[in-house]
């Protein structure tokens, strides 16, 4: 699937881009860490060196944030966007709207960022603590060595899907809002 361009504005736009985000990104980071996941299960048991228990321990809270943010794009946001291009496609008008209404879109997009601001700070201190396993080719350096490359990929996957929410989502978002005047 390709993306559309960032600059067209239609709600067929807005549907494509909500496609090739599950398909590309989100299916794919939910299968990363699954795998992250079954590796890190085995490397807790042991003990190792003081920072490769810090870096086990930020790789647990990393996937836990991961598993929320997922959920909440899937089951939160998702739903939400589609739920905005039916009441643009049928002429909703937000200003005829309760409080609640405009709370609840502006919402969207401050959640998306926070939770996006979140995982950035994880991902940083997983980067900082990170040390190659020296020493002899032991099983858990094995594992810990696969765990840190599926946590690289974890990293590039969502600094691609981060621009690609900050650039193109929200400000298609912004406009859907805009056009059944959520905000007025």
């Amino acid at each position: 699937m390709s993306l559309p361009t960032p600059e067209s504005t239609s709600p067929q736009a807005l549907e494509s881009l909500l496609q090739y985000l599950e398909t590309d990104y989100y299916a794919r980071l939910d299968g990363l860490c699954s795998r992250a996941g079954l590796h890190l299960a085995e490397l807790q048991g042991e003990a190792g060196p003081q920072s490769e228990t810090l870096y086990l321990s930020l790789s647990t809270k990393l996937l836990g944030q991961m598993e929320q943010y997922l959920r909440l794009r899937r089951f939160g946001l998702m739903p939400y966007v589609r739920e905005l291009l039916d009441k643009k496609n049928t002429g909703h008008d937000c200003r005829a709207c309760t409080k609640i209404c405009t709370g609840r879109h502006s919402g969207q997009v401050d959640g998306l960022r926070e939770s996006q601001t979140k995982i950035k700070e994880i991902l940083f201190r997983l980067q900082t603590v990170a040390v190659p396993p020296y020493g002899t080719e032991t099983l858990q350096a094995t594992l810990y060595r696969t765990l840190r490359a599926e946590m690289m990929q974890i990293d590039t996957a969502l600094t691609e899907l981060f621009y690609l929410e900050e650039f193109s989502l929200i400000p298609k978002m912004l406009q859907a809002q805009s056009d059944i005047h959520a905000h007025s």
